[in-house]
């Protein structure tokens, strides 16, 4: 049975097995990660509590692990928002928001007196299971209660704990502690707010293209696994909502072959979505038994045989009507451009972020803003083209001069790239327009007057003016983006 008791804050030790994020080394790293899971419920909380201080409307639920040990199970944002505020946990490590000291300071003498202790309910630790069930039935199953919710990933860690199977939580987690292409923040959102069904679903599907029995011996093999770059690269752009159901479920268009992801051999009729489930005979090397059941090892194939092309149905309705035109003047056009630019791969997460904002703008009142994304999407661009054709001798970076090359150069470069040196006219053709635009001293979109915007205080811009000049220079965005 439980103990109504009022515990000290500082006595209070926050969960550092939260199912919200993965296991914590401390109180601070801990507390970080609940901000960088959902920094505005957090905030939202801290402000609530130096308003209006602890409503003790609903108990801490705490649990007596060890002797002199009270392990908040229930309530650990309220007790870290408490904590930052009453000075028992490093705000600068934290990383605070800017006006955190002003709030710090306006707590008076009693404020504090008030707040240093909580009322909690106490268990002792031989009913660590009921609380559990209680934890469970609060947020598990998505129970309103006033509180921020579970997300999928801490009912995913949850459910493990129980016994259930979680093959995409397991290969999430080895992704964020080994990962090569996230940061340091990535790894802190991502470990407690995560399209978790998306890396499942994606995982289920490219499996046995990789030569797998299943998803769950993917996951097992990803460390030392042959398609370990590729699975990276797919879980940074599920995690940076460059990758998602409708993507992969685009039966016109194979995803997993962008990630560097094979085909499969041999194609079965009942397979979901085209994915086989196996070969009947399997043929040397192709990671299956005498039976032909997998056997979970790695294979690498390299032949593909065509699907059996299936029966068009009797009757289907027809094409959607496609939108009506509008001129290129209109800014409409300019939008739908942008719209339809793809971006795949790792590189080029902040272009995607980029291209969200400038579709968020109305060019009439924010003209100079528009510029000014658009320059930071080229440049961006140039750099991820780069870096996909690294291997062709590509760098952004001037070595010679240890500083980023300048932009008007490293187009010109990259354009010489795309047109083979002049051989592909096609492209060259369709380069024509942009780079002579982008080329132009006294051009509105040109390098030297996007120079200008950043470092002319009188220079300016006509809004009027600019969807005719993007248009000219759209198709270089489209090449440096094209896979």
């Amino acid at each position: 049975m439980s103990k109504i008791s009022m515990i000290a804050v500082s006595k209070l030790a926050l969960d550092l097995q939260n199912f919200r994020t993965v296991p914590q080394v401390d109180e601070v790293a801990a507390v970080r990660a609940m901000i960088a899971i959902s920094p505005d419920m957090f905030w939202g909380l801290l402000d609530s509590l130096v308003e209006d201080g602890y409503l003790p409307t609903e108990n801490i639920i705490v649990l007596d692990e060890k002797k002199g040990v009270h392990t908040v199970k229930e309530g650990n944002r309220r007790i870290a928002a408490l904590k930052l505020l009453l000075g028992l946990i490093d705000a600068a490590a934290v990383g605070v928001t800017p006006n955190f000291s002003l709030k710090k300071q306006s707590l008076t003498p009693e404020w504090i007196f008030e707040n240093s202790s909580v009322p909690c309910n106490v268990y002792g630790s031989a009913d660590a299971d009921l609380v559990d069930r209680i934890v469970t039935l609060t947020h598990g199953k998505g129970a309103k209660a006033g509180r921020d919710d579970w997300e999928s990933i801490a009912r995913a860690r949850h459910n493990r704990k129980m016994g259930g199977k979680e093959v995409a939580l397991d290969l999430l987690e080895q992704y964020l502690a080994s990962g090569t292409n996230l940061t340091a923040d990535q790894k802190d959102r991502w470990a407690g707010k995560y399209p978790l069904s998306v890396l499942d679903e994606a995982i289920k599907r490219i499996a046995p293209r990789c030569g797998y029995a299943s998803s769950t011996a993917l996951s097992t093999d990803f460390a030392k696994g042959s398609y370990r770059t590729s699975l990276e690269h797919i879980m940074h752009s599920i995690g940076a909502n460059l990758l998602d159901f409708p993507t992969i479920r685009d039966e016109k268009h194979d995803f997993a072959l962008r990630y560097g992801i094979p085909t499969i051999a041999s194609p079965h009729p009942t397979a979901p979505s085209g994915l086989p489930t196996g070969p009947a005979s399997a043929p040397a090397g192709s990671g299956q038994d005498a039976t032909g059941s997998p056997t979970g090892r790695p294979v690498n194939p390299t032949t593909t045989t065509a699907p059996t092309p299936t029966p068009a149905p009797a009757s289907s309705p027809g094409p959607r009507p496609p939108p009506a035109a509008v001129p290129m003047a209109d800014e409409r056009s300019m939008k739908r451009a942008l719209k339809e630019l793809k971006l795949h791969g790792p590189n080029r997460t902040k272009i995607e972020s980029l291209r969200l904002e400038i579709g968020k703008l109305k060019i009439k009142d924010n003209p100079i803003a528009f510029c000014f994304l658009l320059r930071s999407i080229i440049e961006l661009s140039a750099k991820a083209y780069c870096q996909d054709h690294s291997a062709d001798g590509l760098d952004s970076y001037d070595k010679a001069k240890n500083k980023d090359k300048i932009l008007a150069k490293l187009l010109g470069e990259l354009t010489q790239h795309m047109t083979k040196n002049g051989a592909d006219k096609i492209v060259e053709k369709s380069l024509q327009g942009a780079m002579t635009e982008l080329g132009k001293a006294d051009g509105i979109l040109s390098i030297t007057s996007m120079n200008a915007l950043v470092h002319n205080p009188n220079f300016s811009v006509l809004p009027s003016e600019i969807p005719l000049i993007f248009h000219r220079i759209f198709p270089l965005l489209q090449n440096l983006n094209k896979i």
